[in-house]
């Protein structure tokens, strides 16, 4: 959900320092002098000089003249006064300049940033009935709408009041929006799965077909809608999914070339990548970008948020290219580098790793390394430290391990698959009964697709992934799956 947290971050930003009490622009005395006024603003904004701009974007905010022969440029202006409102008078103030701008609108833009302000001010249900009048008043430009806005509204009633982001979510997709940051497209990739699964419920056909052809462009989220047979039917066959994951890398890369230093985008193309089975190209492009940052600074890359777990998929694809020594190095570099109030997540992939291996011993001692823990890291460490334990034939440990896990089903499996439940009775009816939970249902139905296999960094990882392998193809969690409606399909992809 990193595109949520941008946002709230983003409009965090805009707000600090903005209580001021609300002013609206007075008018001029004349409308005279208006180059002389875009000269003056126009120097002023570039300047970042918004006190000095206040008086000349004032002026052409009223200025007949400039909305008689240019509309455009003057939305322009009025869009600079109320930024330059924002930042000196507040954010009542700027949205107050905001509503009268709306009723002057040339474009889609101004009920754009008036849902942006409304946002910032905590009027969920304002900024819902704003985009709603914008799609309404300016249908063909529904594209040019920002993510912000249009992202902001609909978390704002995802859980609130569902019907009203359907209804929101099918008119964005009436105009075939699409969001613009390319790193939230798993976000509109779930939000659209939810949009067609209400859309079939409700037996609407019509925005269930066009759900259905934009998830076509979304290969992973495309997988777990042909998963699902209360959406698909089994006896029609899925397109093929590789040239749509192809497609999806090359745009990905195309916006990391044209800016390298866009680290979300750089963890989006690593996901893909690592799904498509290209492994050693992905450690060959993340490695060079992570030369850069070495070199320049953390500081000169956006998304900065991203970078920890660039540095634990790093390691994770050295182990997966096999090439174990340089994994281990690159975990304990990017340990050293994230230090330990950010390498949590790294150093849990680490003793995992090392569990696999077979160096159990090494792994555990990686636990007194990590510090405050979440409680879902914690029930991660649970999982890890029981398979250490179970492997290394501590069974008041791994019983331990196990009772921290109370309430975590899904993490128990490979605990118990570790301990040798040879004939996978715990393990299986952990499954059966997530297939059934809505809160696991999704991660069930990918779970249970026919992708390739997992990779294997050991010996004792080829007996856990064979038993793995041996758990999905039970008679009863075979039958457990048709039951709850997964339909399981073959893809070329790795899923696991």
């Amino acid at each position: 959900m990193r595109v949520l947290s941008n946002i709230m971050a983003g409009l965090a930003a805009l707000a600090v320092g903005f209580c001021a009490l609300p002013a609206l622009a007075a008018p001029p005395a004349s409308s005279s002098g208006t180059a002389v006024a875009i000269m003056q603003a126009t120097a002023a904004t570039q300047s970042g000089d918004c006190a000095a701009a206040m008086a000349p974007l004032n002026q052409l905010w009223h200025d007949p003249y400039l909305e008689q022969n240019d509309p455009k440029l003057a939305a322009q202006f009025r869009f600079q006064l109320i930024a330059c409102t924002a930042q000196t008078q507040g954010i009542p103030a700027a949205l107050a300049l905001s509503a009268e701008n709306v009723t002057r609108a040339y474009d889609i833009n101004a009920y754009d940033l008036h849902i942006f302000l409304q946002l910032i001010s905590g009027k969920g249900d304002d900024a819902t009935a704003t985009l709603n009048a914008a799609l309404t008043q300016f249908p063909a430009q529904a594209p040019d709408l920002t993510d912000m806005s249009v992202i902001g509204v609909l978390i704002a009633n995802r859980e609130s009041h569902p019907d009203v982001a359907q209804a929101v979510l099918n008119r964005l997709e009436e105009g075939r929006w699409q969001i613009h940051d390319i790193s939230g497209r798993p976000l509109m990739g779930l939000l659209r799965l939810e949009g067609l699964r209400t859309s079939v419920k409700v037996g609407d056909t019509t925005h269930a077909d066009l759900y259905r052809t934009d998830l076509k462009s979304d290969a992973p989220f495309y997988i777990v809608s042909q998963g699902d047979g209360d959406i698909s039917q089994a006896a029609v066959p899925a397109e093929p999914v590789r040239p749509v994951l192809n497609r999806e890398i090359e745009e990905v890369k195309a916006v990391i070339t044209a800016n390298p230093a866009n680290l979300s985008a750089l963890a989006y193309l690593m996901h893909l990548e690592i799904t498509n089975d290209q492994n050693a190209l992905a450690l060959t492009q993340l490695g060079g970008i992570l030369d850069l940052v070495d070199k320049y600074g953390l500081d000169k890359f956006s998304s900065p948020d991203a970078y920890p777990g660039l540095l634990t998929t790093r390691a994770e694809l050295y182990a997966r290219t096999g090439r174990f020594l340089e994994a281990g190095a690159a975990y304990e570099a990017g340990a050293k580098a994230l230090g330990p109030e950010k390498s949590t997540d790294l150093l849990l992939s680490y003793m995992n790793f090392l569990v696999d291996r077979g160096q159990d011993a090494a792994a555990l001692a990686i636990k007194d390394r990590i510090t405050a823990p979440d409680a879902a890291q914690q029930a991660t460490l649970a999982m890890t430290e029981a398979c250490a334990r179970a492997y290394g034939g501590d069974k008041a440990g791994f019983a331990a391990s196990m009772a921290a896990l109370t309430g975590q089903n899904l993490m128990q499996v490979k605990p118990f698959l570790c301990a040798g439940d040879s004939d996978s009775d715990s393990a299986a009816k952990i499954l059966i009964a997530a297939m059934t939970d809505p809160a696991t249902r999704d991660t069930m139905i990918a779970f249970m697709q026919d992708g390739l296999p997992p990779i294997s960094v050991s010996n004792r990882d080829d007996a856990f992934i064979a038993a793995l392998l041996a758990l999905k193809k039970r008679p009863d969690v075979q039958a457990a799956a048709e039951a709850s409606h997964i339909i399981i399909r073959p893809w070329p992809v790795r899923l696991n």
